[in-house]
């Protein structure tokens, strides 16, 4: 069968005609594909759309204009040539139509696309390039018609872009658009031989008038779309390798289409690759829609809104996503593609990946270590960092010894509730109160399983190392596992007869658990505290030893925000009409936002984390307040020094009437704080942490946090804590290990010893690939330690966004699997075996970033290093 029409007369008219036609021809072989919303694309000017030709028969429109094709010509014999989606596509009709398919292919073709094309077709290989590849499949077919005399068996070549039937059936996917969702403003399409373009602009202005018809090309090939030249002129111009290899066409003859493109093409937009990249990465992440390069141009054309070609695009927007066969290779690439434009990058989530809301709080963080820009070495003294230094050196208290410190706690612990319980009961008999039986039993049964497993804890623990095999000393998790189980036991006894509002007295029935209750004469709220909290915050005060000479006091609250909220509301209530705060580049995003939120406060960054620098924007500013942060939880951890901040504004004129406010979660109890903030002008200093890191010595049981402060706020923080709620209850202080200093700096120094190892040798292995940081200035600036965090940093920036680092992780987590090794992938720090997640969420200008919060075995350093040095390699390889 002869195409409808010739080369010599199609006008829009016909090709319309020809696309309706063809949808009466092919509607019941092709899959009508949806239609649906990408919001994520929307303005305020526009409605974004989208047919997914990428779930079409062979993964794009191709099949719809090959079928049209194939169906018409009464030849059993088809010849094409391509590398591609119409190789597929003609393949695959040709096999529902029952025609044997010829293809012709460069030999340049990935053997992945040439197998799946064997599997319907014969293929054969000739040619440098598809341009060649093209002029020999036409020789072919014009050789066969002059030797074969019957119709049926002559070569038939189908052009991708030339043949009418073929643009007709490609035409249809703009029919089925409209038809099943009205009219569009305009439709964004991809030009490549111009077949679809055609077809998409012929129905459009025979059908849709007022639709524009928008097409992308990838820049890469250096054509240029003059209002004064034919479109199609550009199309007979080499291309080059791209991303939309599928748009890489060299026509090799006249089209019959350049009439139609000139007249119905409003603009044609130049996408770079980089801009395809993108385009590729988002639909992914924002739709889960896997899509090829060609596909992508058209959302790439709406990611440049302020491009002279798109600032026209608005109303109901529908792309045309005309296919998904995208290699493996280009899909990773993508993923891991460079993006400056930083505004994109959050877009896209290679950075700041947050749930539901817009975080805040950073400014563009240095990439120079700025800890150690303005260090005076000769003002250090070895005697000041004595504490971390003899711990470090300090190995003779052994994990075994630990756990049998602890397992004596436990049991002083135990037996204290059990006293506990018996005033109780000796108090409710004398007051001759009501006591179910039932609940007693139910307290007696937990209470004797406590007693005989912490029994059993204390036998595993307290066995002398040389009476028994190594195999039989049970392994630290183990004991941290059995312990943390324990205390939850614990707790559970200790709190079964907790109320929340406790009776000062009472007739006939028991309301009470705790003795002092019933001598009370304030409220007993479980919200106002109790004894128990107030030792258990003296305990911790001693374990932190923020300050040994200074009267300091320390509060705890139910978690890190909320010590923070503590701080807040005591700021308020004293810096008046006069808010200029100053803060470093980075602060936690939570705090931050709340700072923001206040129209009476200024926030005003420092220009780096330098102590120097921060006294400096302090006094420029005539600053109320001033942020603190140890070390800063953003990729290079930054590190100020505390020591130096404080020895100097404490005897700087000016600093007596401000407020400092440290935040010393990453480097918990690693400094005299308060020793050194003496002087004659020293200011006001409040430190907070959260308690749910370091200090539960890995055993992550609760949430937690605490405020230190001078002795003479204790009234007025007390009252903020009431107020606002944010006291640790009952039962998160019986769940509490019972710490104390020496166990506390040891297990800080050797997170601290494990991490800088893991650096060193990560650094040492991996340095072309990674910028690896651990804040190794904490010896330097006087600490005891310098925590347990390392970041890493890929030097390609490409690799640096949320979905590669999780490849990076399942790296590490196989590799330590295949190994035997610990780890553990998620947020947070502080516990005893390694963790590792990709850090999204901190700062805003930030990209995403391998942090591993290191655990304290000593035994496995070595192969965590290995493990790490390979996934960092392969993964880097890989992409």
């Amino acid at each position: 069968m002869r195409p409808m029409f010739s080369k010599e007369d199609l006008s829009v008219q016909d090709l319309a005609t020809g696309v309706q036609n063809a949808n009466n021809n092919i509607c019941k072989h092709v899959v009508r594909t949806p239609v649906i919303r990408l919001p994520w694309l929307d303005s305020e000017e526009r409605e974004v759309w989208a047919k997914l030709e990428c779930h079409q028969h062979t993964g794009s429109f191709k099949y719809r204009g090959a079928y049209n094709a194939l169906s018409r010509t009464k030849t059993n014999k088809i010849i094409t040539a391509s590398a591609g989606n119409h190789a597929l596509a003609t393949a695959a009709a040709g096999r529902r139509l029952g025609k044997d398919v010829h293809l012709i292919a460069p030999i340049t073709a990935s053997e992945l696309k040439v197998n799946r094309m064997m599997a319907d077709a014969e293929v054969t290989l000739l040619g440098q390039d598809l341009h060649e590849a093209t002029l020999m499949a036409i020789s072919l077919a014009q050789k066969s018609a002059i030797q074969t005399a019957d119709e049926t068996e002559t070569l038939y070549y189908v052009s991708p872009y030339d043949n009418v039937d073929v643009a007709a059936g490609a035409g249809t996917v703009m029919l089925e658009a409209e038809e099943d969702h009205g009219v569009f403003d305009t439709v964004v399409v991809p030009l490549g031989g111009g077949g679809l373009a055609a077809g998409v602009g012929a129905w459009c202005a025979h059908n849709s008038p007022r639709t524009n018809v928008v097409c992308t090309h990838p820049e890469i090939f250096g054509r240029k779309f003059a209002k004064s030249e034919p479109i199609a002129s550009q199309l007979v111009s080499p291309t080059a390798v791209s991303y939309s290899d599928g748009l890489a066409v060299q026509l090799a003859r006249e089209t019959p289409f350049a009439r139609i493109l000139q007249e119905t093409i409003r603009d044609v937009v130049q996408v770079t690759e980089a801009e395809t990249a993108v385009a590729i990465s988002i639909a992914l992440r924002m739709q889960s829609l896997l899509i090829e390069g060609s596909a992508a141009t058209t959302i790439a054309a709406l990611l440049k809104p302020e491009a002279p070609e798109t600032r026209h695009i608005k109303g109901r927007v529908l792309l045309l996503l005309t296919g998904g066969n995208i290699a493996s290779s280009s899909l990773a690439r993508s993923l891991v593609s460079e993006v400056s434009d930083a505004p994109l990058r959050q877009a896209i989530g290679l950075r700041n990946i947050l749930p539901s809301v817009d975080r805040c709080g950073s400014t563009k963080l240095p990439v120079e270590d700025v800890g150690e820009q303005k260090l005076d070495a000769s003002k250090e003294k070895a005697s000041d960092s004595g504490d971390g230094a003899r711990a470090l050196a300090d190995d003779t208290t052994s994990s075994l010894e630990q756990w049998q410190v602890f397992s004596d706690r436990l049991q002083a612990m135990i037996k204290a509730t059990a006293e506990q319980m018996q005033e109780k009961d000796e108090l409710s008999a004398r007051l001759c109160l009501e006591q179910d039986p039932w609940c007693k039993d139910v307290y007696n049964e937990l209470q004797q399983v406590l007693y005989r497993r912490a029994k059993e804890f204390e036998a595993a623990v307290k066995t002398p190392p040389s009476s028994c095999q190594e195999s039989q000393v049970p392994k630290f998790w183990v004991m941290e596992e059995r312990y943390r189980i324990l205390l939850q036991q614990h707790s559970a006894v200790a709190c079964l007869f907790d109320r929340a509002s406790a009776a000062n007295d009472q007739s006939l029935r028991d309301w009470f658990r705790d003795f002092d209750s019933q001598s009370a004469t304030v409220c007993n709220y479980d919200r106002y505290g109790s004894s128990r909290l107030r030792a258990t915050e003296q305990v911790l005060a001693k374990a932190l030893a923020l300050g040994d000479t200074s009267g300091t006091e320390l509060l705890l609250t139910s978690s890190g925000m909320a010590a923070y909220q503590v701080v807040q509301h005591f700021l308020l209530q004293s810096i008046g009409d006069k808010g200029n705060f100053v803060l470093p580049p980075y602060v936690y995003f939570e705090g931050m936002e709340q700072l923001q939120a206040f129209d009476f406060v200024t926030v005003t960054h420092a220009p780096t984390f330098d102590a120097q620098d921060i006294i400096a924007t302090a006094e420029a500013v005539d600053a109320k307040v001033v942020f603190l942060d140890a070390v800063a939880n953003v990729v290079d951890l930054p590190a100020t020094d505390v020591r130096d901040f404080c020895r100097t504004v404490a005897h700087r004129p000016g600093w007596g009437d401000r407020i400092v406010v440290m935040d010393g979660t990453t480097a918990s109890g690693a400094m005299p704080v308060f020793d050194w903030m003496q002087g004659r002008h020293a200011p006001t200093l409040l430190y907070f942490e959260s308690a749910s890191k370091y200090l539960q010595f890995g055993m992550d049981l609760q949430m937690g946090g605490l405020v230190v402060y001078p002795s003479r706020l204790d009234a007025a923080m007390r009252t903020i804590r009431r107020n606002t709620g944010g006291v640790m209850y009952s039962r998160g202080l019986s769940l509490l290990p019972p710490l104390d200093r020496a166990a506390y700096q040891r297990r800080m120094a050797q997170l601290s010893r494990n991490a800088e190892v893991l650096r060193d040798g990560i650094a040492a292995a991996a340095s072309d690939l990674v910028h690896v940081r651990f804040p190794s200035e904490w010896k330097r600036f006087g600490w005891r330690h310098g925590g347990a965090l390392v970041t890493v940093r890929f030097l390609r920036d490409g690799l640096n966004n949320k979905d590669g680092l999780e490849a990076c992780i399942d790296l590490v987590l196989a590799g330590a699997k295949a190994k035997g090794l610990a780890v553990t992938k998620g947020v947070s720090f502080g516990f005893s075996t390694t963790r590792i997640s990709s850090a999204s969420s901190m700062a805003k200008d930030s990209d995403p970033f391998l942090r591993l919060s290191v655990g304290v075995d000593l035994e496995t350093r070595q192969d965590l290093l290995e493990v790490m040095v390979a996934a960092i390699r392969r993964y880097a390889d890989t992409f």
